[in-house]
């Protein structure tokens, strides 16, 4: 896939320089500066995903210090429509979870989990994506004030994490000649921060823990340091006292997402199990080199040959913490990292 580019230049209509970068037929918009006294300048555009866009950026009040920035990426199709006002419920889900992303960045930092960006600042400025202008199905442009929602978009700004999705790097020959090692930092440091979550927290007379649920390669951030970070809080799902609430359940990727998000299981009974079976999927994209399909129901399949070609300890591994009963995997991810001591870092023959 084509790297984006960020294309800056002045718009007249907003009197304000504008970045715009394109992907996959789409154009998205931000302003070249963002915050109070535009504090923050846009310099780069690292990823593109379901949910936001994540630029990077540099804050002008601190000598430059490099920063992440999380914008919110729109539901275009509705877009396509003037004056639609289902836009709006667009608008208020999606800000709502940038919203549930800041609690849970907040969560880790108040449990103290590392492996993770710090949140810095949220800040207010111009959504352009929202604005537009949109393409409409006849041709013509149009654009959206929405009661003027676009003049307040929220923007999370983020600490600096140095690399690139793990997904991207798979195939580089730094990792080939160490996937076994870095396959192994993913279950520990990755690991560790999931476990962080997991673990329950009394607050207000009730104990609160979080299932991340969307774990996968390009939610992973592998540094120059060849340490994973993890990235994109906005699908966490909440437990309170040991039931998983409706909101935010069962948000994951075909392929990663355990067989409970899609058999009927009571959301209630959703557990952190279903972060061991993303760890586990996770971990067979990283050896195996190809990322995990889903059958014609959803659920996640390995193939035989990729298992096959892996060693037996980490074939092991794998096929405990991705069994599609949850009851036979690992029951804690504690138990899922401590199994993972003696995992070989070569291949034997």
């Amino acid at each position: 896939m084509e790297t984006p580019v960020l294309k800056p230049r002045h718009d007249p209509n907003l009197n304000r320089r504008v970045i715009e970068v394109d992907r996959d037929g789409m154009t998205y918009r931000i302003p070249a500066r963002l915050g109070p006294g535009g504090r923050y300048e846009i310099t780069d555009v690292l990823s593109i995903g379901g949910f936001g866009v994540i630029y990077q950026g540099c804050d002008q009040r601190l000598f430059g210090k490099r920063v992440l920035i999380k914008a919110i990426r729109y539901n275009r199709r509705h877009m396509r429509v003037p004056n639609n006002r289902a836009v709006l419920k667009d608008v208020e889900d999606q800000r709502n979870r940038l919203n549930h992303e800041r609690k849970m960045l907040l969560a880790g930092y108040r449990r103290g989990i590392g492996g993770i960006p710090i949140l810095i600042d949220v800040v207010e400025d111009l959504g352009l994506d929202l604005h537009g202008p949109h393409r409409d199905d006849q041709g013509g442009w149009h654009h959206y004030s929405l009661d003027d929602q676009w003049r307040k978009e929220p923007y999370l700004v983020l600490s600096y994490v140095a690399g690139k999705p793990m997904g991207k790097v798979l195939h580089e020959d730094f990792f080939v000649r160490n996937r076994l090692g870095n396959a192994k930092q993913v279950i520990l440091q990755v690991g560790r921060a999931l476990r962080g979550f997991h673990l329950d927290e009394e607050r207000s007379g009730k104990h609160f823990s979080f299932i991340y649920q969307d774990l996968k390669p390009d939610n992973i951030i592998f540094t120059p340091e060849k340490r994973p970070v993890l990235i994109d809080f906005g699908g966490f799902a909440v437990r309170i006292d040991g039931r998983t609430q409706k909101e935010f359940a069962r948000t994951g990727t075909p392929g990663y997402q355990p067989p409970e998000f899609l058999d009927g299981s009571p959301v209630d009974r959703l557990d952190p199990r279903a972060d061991v079976f993303s760890l586990g999927m996770t971990v067979y994209h990283i050896l195996g080199g190809v990322a995990p399909k889903a059958d014609p129901q959803g659920n996640a399949v390995r193939e035989p040959v990729v298992m096959q070609g892996l060693p037996a300890p980490w074939r092991d591994w794998i096929e405990r913490a991705t069994h599609m009963d949850r009851r036979q995997r690992f029951a804690t991810m504690e138990q899922a990292i401590e199994s993972s001591h003696v995992l070989p870092l070569r291949a034997t023959s």
